[in-house]
């Protein structure tokens, strides 16, 4: 802001009307965050500045300044949950969606994908399961026939992972446990009732 009377009268002030704990404004009229601002928290702001002559009687004037805070990657995907159960009929067709795992990133722009977690896995489960890496769903890469299989109450316990492939923050973790029961009958269909 400018004045053009001489003296203390041409001298300009400035201060903050709003948001005072979040931005500053210096003497020269630049203005600077207090503290870290978070997208995630509120991602717009409008500043109300003012600005008045060092006069007796100072002349003010006041200037809407809108304020967007940009998006960075610091939130890791989450799951709805952390750990989900499942109840699989034994004889279930090939390819057969068992569960549908969803997560959610709060960065403004993701693109996750999905994968089981190899790290310290069992080789079946990779021959057992899949997981869509773009929906999710984790399905059956094959029959699975109670009495063929080892234990006698055979369960596959393992890690699904959701990763925001842009992003730089660790994965989302969930814990998925399948449990082969004998056959009492499926429903028709891609989906277990």
């Amino acid at each position: 802001a400018t004045d053009p009377d001489l003296g203390e009268s041409g001298q300009v002030h400035y201060r903050l009307v709003n948001h005072q704990k979040l931005f500053a404004i210096n003497a020269t009229g630049a203005i600077r965050t207090a503290v870290p601002l978070d997208r995630e928290v509120k991602g717009h702001y409008f500043l109300v500045v003012e600005a008045s002559d060092g006069a007796v009687d100072p002349r003010r004037s006041r200037l809407t300044l809108s304020v967007t805070v940009l998006d960075v990657d610091d939130n890791s995907p989450m799951f709805s949950q952390q750990s989900y159960n499942v109840n699989l009929p034994e004889n279930s067709p090939k390819d057969t969606v068992i569960l549908r795992l969803q997560a959610t990133d709060a960065d403004l722009i993701s693109n996750l994908t999905y994968r089981i977690r190899v790290e310290g896995l069992h080789p079946e489960i990779l021959e057992f399961f899949r997981i869509d890496p773009m929906t999710g769903e984790l399905s059956v890469l094959k029959v699975l026939d109670f009495e063929a299989l080892a234990a006698s109450e055979p369960t596959y316990t393992f890690t699904v992972e959701a990763v925001d492939v842009q992003g730089t923050m660790p994965p989302g973790l969930a814990s998925v446990t399948v449990r082969i029961l004998v056959s009492l009958g499926v429903c028709s269909g891609r989906f277990l009732c």
